[in-house]
């Protein structure tokens, strides 16, 4: 940027404003004011891009670090300090998509509605520019006029005096040439006087133009101000402007205003704070060390073996209640003669539910589907207290986590002593699989079959390669119901596996709704309401629909609700994210008789997208319950 002095603007020149056309740098400066708004918009597109990137960034680096975190040999509270930086990456993450929202939304709309109101493009030029350039030609054409004029005598004056001054010279060398007759020098001078007459002639006219010139120069200043002073005003507007607009983008990338950085790093110091190598060691000396139970070895006498064949007895049903026969071989030795003592009566649910059989010996069975479902907890297993490590031993089995054989039987690999792992929950080693190949593989084919959308409600971690894992919040298919041990058969990303039912909700489908599941509409209001979901997650993390209703309701207040492009406002503050696909949404709008292109339709429409408002208090079933009720009273 160049500055100027004020003397340096007070001397005159050949490029003077007053000058003929020199008002033209003038009003080149309001077309460079639009192009100075576009400008402004793509730097601060740019830099929005920025902070998606780094946002994005932080988040696959979180995403990367977790994984390796949890799988590797880092445990209890220093593993949680670990994880606390990657929670600060996130929640960074989120401020800086915060910002690009800010930039794109607020600061972005703010300046295309300002280069709207103040500029109207035409065809050629700027409209305003036009008006001040026309403005400027009538005040300067009188002034312009006269200066011709003036110009027009000053080259006749200049000319006469020319011509004068060669008669003259003539005259004189005519005077003294002896051959030039007393007729031919006469006639020179009376050139020569004819001429001086005609330069004084020519003089006195030009003084005139002048005079009439320097007369009108204060009504010529008067009206080129007046039109100056508007250029100016238009100018300073888009200066203030352009000022308050930096002030906007220092706010939005001011983070350390935001209220919220303090406290990232706040919870961040706390968690570190939090890692106590005290409670390490004595969870893995409970676990691991020297705190673990043990079954010592102790003397059996020996007991007479007696051993029936029994084939196919895969079920639960058939097996005998009386004498219990084993069918997997293994040495006598191995043989448990002392029976241990029953399970406390809060393990029932391990142990199979509530079918028991006269004896507590756990039998091999490698066929059981039955899993106890786990409760929702948010307490990481790696964090899991030592105190119910040292609870003393009361069974020689061991079974996979949240899995129980039927009929009560445990799985067991055959072992009559404890290993020490019964009830170990290490974070970085895998545990053996004893089972002997379970009949879920076939239960676990995935049909191609639509299934029923869910929601997590909690985070789960699958403990076999049969479990689903996801967390609060993610969408996938639900495609049989609750068993009796609490585990429903569901679909995510493409991959067929079990989860707790309790860990889900179903969430608004036409099928679940209307019961209507042969209605020829199911499947296109199914996919309006998948994409709807969708929808909502998405905007959930934008604020867009928040934005939308604030401008709504301020046209309520302008009277402008029912002309406004409400559909263009929330486009606007979704950004560079995408648009919204009606024809999806169009089976779903037909059955709740919404509008979206009038103001009241589009209010509704709003309730559907806004993750505030559940579909259930949205009444969206209530609604298309009774459209359904409708069609069957037609019928």
């Amino acid at each position: 940027m160049s500055h100027h002095s004020d003397d340096q603007l007070l001397q005159a020149g050949s490029d003077s404003f007053w000058e003929l056309n020199n008002y033209k740098r003038t009003t080149k400066r309001i077309e460079d004011g639009y192009k100075l708004c576009t400008e402004l918009q793509t730097l601060i597109q740019e830099r929005a891009e920025i902070e998606k990137a780094y946002a994005k960034n932080l988040k696959t680096w979180s995403k990367k670090w977790g994984e390796l975190i949890e799988k590797g040999p880092e445990y209890g509270t220093t593993e949680a300090a670990w994880k606390g930086m990657l929670t600060e990456a996130e929640r960074l993450s989120d401020l800086h998509l915060k910002i690009k929202a800010s930039l794109c939304s607020d600061v972005t709309l703010q300046i295309k509605e300002w280069q709207k109101d103040n500029y109207h493009k035409s065809m050629m030029q700027i409209k305003e520019r036009k008006e001040m350039e026309d403005q400027f030609k009538r005040a300067q054409k009188p002034w312009a006029k006269l200066l011709g004029s003036a110009e027009k005598a000053k080259a006749d004056y200049h000319a006469a005096c020319k011509m004068e001054k060669s008669a003259a010279n003539q005259e004189r060398n005519a005077s003294s040439d002896s051959s030039m007759s007393n007729d031919q020098l006469k006639k020179m001078q009376e050139r020569v006087q004819k001429l001086k007459d005609d330069v004084a002639k020519s003089r006195e006219r030009y003084e005139q133009t002048l005079n009439e010139i320097k007369e009108y120069n204060p009504v010529y200043i008067e009206s080129m101000t007046n039109v100056f002073r508007k250029c100016q005003e238009m100018e300073e507007t888009r200066l203030c402007f352009f000022k308050n607009v930096l002030f906007s983008i220092h706010k939005c990338l001011n983070i350390s205003e935001d209220p919220s950085l303090p406290q990232i790093y706040k919870e961040f110091h706390h968690t570190i704070n939090n890692a106590d190598h005290v409670k390490d060691l004595k969870w893995w000396s409970n676990n691991h060390g020297v705190n673990m139970g043990m079954s010592w070895p102790t003397f059996v006498e020996y007991t007479e073996e007696f051993r029936d064949i029994a084939k196919g007895i895969k079920s639960k049903e058939a097996l005998p209640a009386a004498p219990i026969t084993l069918i997997h071989q293994r040495p006598v030795a191995e043989d448990l003669h002392e029976y241990p003592p029953p399970p406390p009566a809060n393990n029932n649910r391990l142990l199979g539910g509530g079918n028991r059989n006269s004896t507590a010996l756990s039998i091999s069975n490698s066929t059981g589907n039955n899993r106890t479902t786990p409760t929702p907890n948010n307490d990481s297993p790696k964090s899991e207290t030592a105190s119910t490590k040292n609870e003393p031993v009361t069974t020689p089995t061991r079974t996979s986590p949240g899995r129980a054989a039927p009929g009560g039987a445990v799985v067991t690999n055959g072992n009559s002593g404890t290993n020490g792992k019964a009830n170990d929950s290490n974070p970085f080693e895998e545990e053996e699989e004893w089972d002997e190949g379970d009949g879920n593989d076939n239960l676990l084919v995935d049909n191609g079959e639509p299934g029923v959308p869910v929601k997590a409600l909690y985070d789960y971690e699958g403990a076999e390669s049969d479990e689903l894992t996801f967390k609060q919040g993610d969408l996938f298919e639900k495609l049989e119901d609750e068993d009796e041990q609490g585990w429903c058969k569901g679909r995510k990303d493409g991959r067929v596996g079990l989860y707790p039912a309790n860990y889900v909700e179903v969430v608004a489908t036409y099928d679940t709704i209307t019961q209507e599941e042969e209605h020829q509409d199911a499947p296109a209001i199914n996919k309006a309401l998948q994409y709807l979901h969708k929808l909502r997650s998405f905007l959930s993390r934008s604020g867009a629909v928040q934005s939308t209703r604030k401008e709504m309701q301020q046209g309520v207040l302008d009277g402008t609700q029912q002309s406004g492009d409400w559909n263009g406002v929330l486009l606007k503050y979704i950004g560079m994210a995408g648009t919204l696909d009606y024809e999806v949404l169009k089976p779903l709008f037909h059955k709740l008789s919404i509008d979206p292109g009038t103001y009241e339709g589009f209010v509704k429409f709003l309730d559907m997208l806004d993750s505030e408002i559940s579909l259930t208090q949205f009444e969206l079933g209530k609604r298309m319950q009774v459209s359904s009720d409708e069609q069957k009273a037609q019928k």
